[in-house]
């Protein structure tokens, strides 16, 4: 039973946008924050702005993140985690503590003997 639950939780981050390393990164970067400025995302994460791109717009394809430009000094890309986003990052951040929980609770069993 533990394994279909393992396998299924694994098929929710395999299969999720936030699934990719960096882009669950842009995503934990984002949710404290009320949005952040592309050139922000980029130095605090240590990504090109090429990389960076490619990974907002698979986020901007999937809804899980808004562009808005702003005008200070010059204009500025923001980046904000939508609701659908936050939504998500909580779907994968509960597989992710369940797994977690699971393969603690197999290093405390001990193998059963074999019957001989």
């Amino acid at each position: 039973m533990r394994e279909n639950k393992n396998s299924s939780d694994l098929g929710k981050i395999s299969h999720s946008p936030l699934g990719n390393p960096i882009r669950l990164a842009i995503a934990l970067y984002l949710l404290p924050r009320q949005g952040a400025y592309f050139s922000s995302i980029a130095k605090a994460l240590g990504l090109s702005h090429g990389n960076l791109r490619h990974h907002l717009n698979v986020m901007l394809q999937h809804g899980l993140i808004e562009e808005r430009y702003v005008i200070d000094k010059r204009p500025r890309k923001l980046i904000i985690l939508t609701m659908k986003g936050a939504r998500e990052l909580n779907k994968i951040l509960s597989a992710f503590n369940t797994l977690i929980s699971s393969s603690q609770g197999a290093e405390t069993e001990k193998p059963r003997e074999q019957d001989q």
